[in-house]
């Protein structure tokens, strides 16, 4: 059992380069990149659910807690810890469950949509009255100048 798991931890940490000949060396280190990341962003999605889970739950049995007490209702120190774990977690979920997250793990860089390269329908019309009013101005001065040579 142990023969099959050396391999794939090796793999993992990152000595997968013994278990592959020279010409697969820089597939195998990508592949393994990704790998590493994807398993990361999981670890991390799951960790923060659970987390998620209890800090709430938690928090949820705290509140209620104090619901049932004879006591004024205040937010206890736990509370806190509690309510801080919920929304740590939770951030770190979104985090993880974005779309760039995923892409960028992949190796799948987004570019910035460039705004400047495209032009609003305003700007457009404008050029196009203003490259209008040029070639009329040119082909008045190309008829003034058959005129002069004509006569």
């Amino acid at each position: 059992m142990m023969k099959l798991l050396l391999p794939l931890i090796s793999f993992f940490l990152g000595s997968a380069k013994n278990l592959f000949k020279e010409p697969g060396v820089a597939i195998t280190q990508q592949l393994v990149l990704h790998l590493r990341s994807l398993g990361l962003i999981i670890t991390s999605c799951v960790g923060a659910l659970a987390l998620f889970c209890v800090g709430l739950s938690l928090l949820i049995a705290r509140i209620a807690g104090q619901f049932d007490s004879s006591e004024s209702f205040y937010f206890s120190t736990s509370m806190w810890i509690y309510l801080a774990m919920t929304v740590i977690s939770a951030g770190v979920l979104i985090y993880t469950l974005r779309k760039d997250t995923w892409l960028k793990a992949m190796g799948f860089e987004q570019k910035p949509q460039a705004a400047s390269g495209k032009s609003s329908a305003l700007e457009s019309a404008v050029a196009l009255l203003v490259m209008d009013f040029v070639e009329e101005r040119q082909s008045r001065r190309k008829e003034k100048q058959d005129q002069e040579q004509a006569s």
